[in-house]
């Protein structure tokens, strides 16, 4: 396996984990030594590289984040829950059902719409409240100075990223993001989150020896991360069930 990358352009010790990568094989194409089909897609070829940060970039980032955490949280608390609401209007409205089974006698029926009415303004009231301690700590986070540091690092890593994800495309054809079709009701492959750069869960150290980890993007952004277990050459991803091919 090749030398780690640092992504953070650091020049000592690199926090490592592996990144998934893919090729498509056209017809013709011959297969590159030492990489294993995708599980996705038997046209797709797939191997793993070794990237990283410093561990003083992870350190800060974890910072950052447990301040972004802490600034944004909504605190809690009856006033923004919404299950005294939704206690009261089940409450009124099964009440309502017993009398129009005639479980329950008539003159229970005006004390059942009272009920639920209560249930729906306390609901009211509290998607307000709700709503205005979430603009509250917005607003409070926004004036943070961690706030400027992590959008700072994030400005950081995102042109770094895309000229990693462009010199290995120039150089190996390989890429970091590949569609490919609705396998699994996902749209493409991600080595990981572009979103989640300066998110210290994407570069926490790989879980096992023999682990790697990769994304599922679908149509609504929604990104998937997937963990697979590696043969001992390192290069196949081995633990996902092949599916259909499915055509781009």
């Amino acid at each position: 396996m090749d030398d780690p990358v640092a992504i953070d352009g650091a020049d000592g010790p690199l926090v490592v984990r592996r990144l998934v990568v893919w090729r498509r094989l056209e017809p013709g194409d011959a297969r590159t030594p030492g990489t294993e089909l995708a599980p996705e897609n038997d046209h797709i070829e797939a191997k793993v590289l070794q990237v990283g940060i410093s561990e003083e970039s992870l350190e800060e980032m974890k910072r950052l984040h447990a301040a972004k955490v802490e600034a944004t949280a909504v605190a809690s608390g009856w006033m923004t829950r919404y299950e005294p609401a939704g206690v009261l209007f089940a409450a009124g409205g099964g009440m309502a059902v017993g009398v129009w089974l005639d479980y329950l006698p008539g003159l229970l029926m005006p004390f059942a719409g009272s009920v639920a009415a209560l249930g729906v303004g306390v609901g009211a009231w509290t998607r307000a409240m709700k709503q205005r301690r979430e603009r509250a700590v917005t607003e409070r986070w926004s004036k943070m100075p961690e706030r400027e540091a992590l959008s700072k690092l994030e400005r950081k890593l995102e042109p770094r990223w895309k000229r990693f994800a462009a010199k290995l495309l120039e150089d190996t054809g390989f890429r970091v993001e590949l569609r490919v079709g609705d396998v699994h009701e996902a749209e493409r492959l991600l080595s990981l989150d572009p979103a989640k750069l300066a998110d210290p869960a994407t570069w926490e150290p790989d879980p096992g020896e023999n682990d790697v980890r990769y994304g599922w993007a679908f149509a609504d952004g929604r990104v998937l991360e997937q963990q697979a277990e590696l043969e001992d050459t390192g290069a196949e991803v081995s633990d996902v069930e092949p599916a259909r091919d499915e055509e781009e």
